[in-house]
């Protein structure tokens, strides 16, 4: 490498790392908050689930008189009946309760003539945390009273209950523990090509709309140097923490995932230090997009903060591919590989699931996204040499 180029690095780097609060910022706190609080909110979720799970139900009833054998039943499951006097729908309202069961009058009346008894469940379906686990288990035991009941009524006038069941669905779910646990972290591509372009943000847009802010970009000029080998070395700097920011990601997620309550939900992630270099290997191609790109696009900015508006904005395409295969079902096709970020989200679900990811894939989104950042490196050092662009007002 041109020893120029290797000069402007290194000078880069070094200046980049006196400023503690964008390291921080940008390395830091992207690569290791992310990971530990998502670890830290799933054992929270968890831990709320199971409590709320294994404590004694608690079930508001309005009318308790009119349904006996109904009370009975869910009593010898273990149910504390609360007596519940007022309005039904202010009280979800008011969040005073999760949900209210009524019964009307004419409940005994309808269920002692053999025709179907209504019990009214009065509950919010968007309330948030554990409130929906209560209105779960209060609809199934209901359910399992009338089922009951209607069985034994068949029964009682020698009709077999199977006759009910027309048809029986056996069902056969070949998902593994490992797909499972892709599923729980489909957003890892996201994290980890996001990670990609933030850590290399701060320097991109310092190292060109900084400079031509501060005004010490025509100084910097005039030293006997190539603009070709000077933006050069500022894009190999700018890389380079981009790569530094997606392996302390890897490493981080590695770290904590032994942490992660994976067993209580049935799930397994398998982060291997061979999947990990796979996931290095397909996501080190995309420094070079990144940082090109966010060097254009502050290149065009005439100051810091008008930069860090438009290189923000340049977030959202990572989000694209990662969000649009959280709900499409997609196979993935070898041509596919040749486009970046699409490329990279679909090798790391692979991995995620489990499956082999194929060489032939590998390479192909290797070459795919270099081939592109090679070009907006291009493009870069073409711009870098417009003197109107570069002394803009």
């Amino acid at each position: 490498m041109n020893k120029q180029i290797i000069t402007v690095m290194l000078k880069e780097i070094k200046d980049n790392m006196r400023d503690k609060k964008s390291l921080m910022s940008s390395v830091i706190m992207g690569a290791v908050f992310m990971p530990v609080m998502f670890v830290a909110m799933m054992n929270f979720m968890v831990s709320m689930q199971k409590d709320k799970a294994e404590k004694q139900l608690e079930m508001a009833i309005q009318g308790s008189a009119n349904a006996v054998s109904f009370i009975s039943h869910i009593k010898t499951q273990g149910v504390k009946i609360k007596e519940f006097n007022g309005n039904p729908t202010l009280a979800i309202e008011n969040k005073d309760e999760e949900a209210v069961v009524v019964i009307p009058e004419n409940f005994a009346e309808k269920f002692e003539a053999g025709v179907p008894a209504k019990i009214e469940v009065y509950y919010d379906a968007t309330a948030k945390g554990t409130t929906n686990m209560t209105q779960q288990r209060i609809k199934s035991l209901i359910k399992t009273y009338g089922t009951t009941i209607g069985m034994t009524r068949l029964q009682l006038r020698g009709i077999s209950p199977s006759l009910l069941n027309a048809v029986v669905v056996e069902e056969h779910d070949v998902s593994t523990t490992q797909s499972k646990g892709a599923m729980l972290l489909s957003f890892l591509p996201y994290a980890l090509i996001l990670g990609l372009f933030i850590g290399s943000m701060y320097l991109a847009i310092d190292t060109t709309a900084g400079e031509k802010e501060r005004n010490s970009l025509e100084a910097l000029l005039l030293n006997p140097i190539k603009r070709s080998h000077l933006l050069t070395g500022k894009l190999f700097a700018t890389m380079t923490f981009g790569l530094i920011t997606m392996v302390v990601t890897l490493v981080t997620f590695k770290l904590v995932m032994p942490f992660m309550p994976l067993k209580e939900l049935g799930m397994t992630v398998n982060l291997g230090f061979k999947n990990i270099g796979i996931l290095v290997l397909v996501l080190g191609p995309l420094a070079i997009m990144a940082a090109s790109l966010q060097t254009i696009i502050a290149t065009f900015s005439k100051s810091f903060k008008e930069a860090q508006t438009y290189v923000g904005l340049l977030m959202l395409i990572p989000g694209i591919p990662s969000f649009a295969l959280m709900f499409l079902p997609l196979k993935e096709k070898l041509w596919m590989m040749l486009i970046p970020i699409l490329s990279q989200n679909l090798i790391i679900n692979q991995i995620m699931r489990g499956e082999e990811v194929r060489a032939t894939a590998i390479i192909a989104a290797i070459i795919g996204s270099l081939l592109v950042g090679l070009l907006l490196a291009l493009l870069a050092i073409k711009l870098y040499n417009r003197e109107s662009l570069l002394f803009s007002d």
